[in-house]
């Protein structure tokens, strides 16, 4: 590849990373907000579920989640991790349980890998 097709490239990653990262935000903050009338309305009742359905900006996720599968299972984790760090950094509790939950559930969709999978993928040393 000439150095003209790495940059070209490099940019077309760094903007997938930047629009991905935005996704990823967006989807966060819907799930800070789910949690939050989930633990407000108590989940264990059918008011609970009501106050679920207000949440407006749950509406978009199927939209958000359609563009996360456009990325690798490895870039959404590494991305989703980065996010994980600055909020724990910043001492947000409610965001970070928000992230937890919200990578468990592209785990399951397989639209991300585990952290534990992650961690031992990027610390192995090269051969």
């Amino acid at each position: 590849m000439t150095l003209q097709g790495k940059q070209v490239s490099g940019n077309v990653e760094a903007f997938d990373d930047l629009i991905l990262g935005y996704v990823l935000k967006k989807l966060t903050e819907v799930f800070e907000e789910l949690l939050t009338v989930s633990k407000d309305s108590h989940p264990d009742n059918l008011q609970g579920v009501v106050e679920m359905g207000k949440v407006k900006a749950a509406k978009n996720i199927p939209g958000w989640l359609q563009r996360v599968k456009h990325s690798t299972p490895s870039q959404v984790t590494r991305l989703m991790m980065e996010q994980m760090n600055d909020a724990q950094q910043r001492q947000q509790a409610l965001r970070i349980e928000a992230q937890v939950v919200l990578l468990e559930v592209l785990v399951e969709a397989s639209l991300a890998v585990d952290a534990t999978s992650f961690s031992e993928c990027t610390n192995k040393s090269p051969h």
